[in-house]
């Protein structure tokens, strides 16, 4: 370690397999990934004086890898465990002059699969600000034999970014966000009568008509294999369309390019 270096290293736990094959060779990082899949970070500084802001650079380097994780989890719309594990610093800290709290920062997120492949040559990033809808695609893997609850979560995505990129999307998905829409609020209610929703869910769910009730009205029956399968179509969809919005509002941030 260089006499005017600070190294921090960080945690990214919940991996089932190798990363990368060969690991990254990213400038000023070191990637590790154990036997226990885990991934160790090492960061480094170099040329770090005393009379710097070290804190102020440890948290530059905090959202940095934080925009890595991101990347990540938005590649496999899974979710991810980071932890700052340890700061190392060779500068004298005796003098008074230079201050440095070897804090622990957590950002909770859980498991993911990654299948290995060559690493990209830059480290990829995604903007802090996007990290709200990464966050929301994420959250969908903790609901797996949920669909209804994984749809009801691309929807939240679709809702807030459909006006602004309708333009983008071809008649036949228009189509498709509709029916998605309809679903969410079909899953969404104890029973529902809304004339929109009634028409489309009994045209393809009979089952789903409660009987002898005006005006005509729909359940959502979570335990039944048939509503669980019918909104599953609709939940790959949501899922498409949402990952693509999210990935247009990216694109539109002006902060920095989107390297995933």
């Amino acid at each position: 370690m260089h006499d005017d270096a600070l190294e921090i290293k960080y945690q990214v736990r919940g991996l089932t397999r190798l990363l990368y094959l060969p690991p990254p060779q990213w400038p000023g990082v070191r990637f590790e990934q154990g036997e226990e899949l885990d991934v160790t970070l090492h960061v480094t500084e170099v040329g770090v004086m005393l009379e710097m802001d070290l804190d102020a650079l440890v948290d530059s380097n905090d959202a940095r890898v934080r925009q890595l994780v991101l990347a990540w989890e938005l590649q496999l719309g899974r979710r991810l465990t980071l932890r700052r594990i340890g700061i190392t610093s060779a500068l004298s800290k005796d003098d008074g002059r230079a201050k440095l709290e070897d804090a622990v920062m957590f950002l909770d997120h859980c498991s993911a699969t990654i299948v290995h492949a060559p690493a990209p040559a830059q480290m990829p990033q995604v903007p802090l600000a996007a990290e709200r809808w990464v966050r929301t695609l994420a959250e969908t893997s903790d609901f797996t034999g949920y669909v209804e609850e994984q749809l009801r979560r691309h929807y939240l995505i679709i809702e807030e970014l459909w006006e602004p990129y309708a333009s983008q999307f071809d008649t036949d998905d228009q189509a498709k966000q509709t029916s998605v829409r309809l679903v969410r609020n079909f899953v969404s209610h104890a029973e529902c009568r809304s004339i929109e929703v009634v028409a489309f869910v009994s045209g393809q769910l009979n089952s789903a008509v409660v009987a002898g009730k005006q005006p005509p009205t729909v359940r959502f029956d979570r335990l039944s294999p048939e509503h669980r399968a019918f909104v599953a179509r609709h939940e790959v969809e949501s899922g498409r369309i949402a990952r693509r919005l999210v990935h247009l509002a990216i694109d539109d941030l002006p902060s920095m390019p989107f390297l995933a």
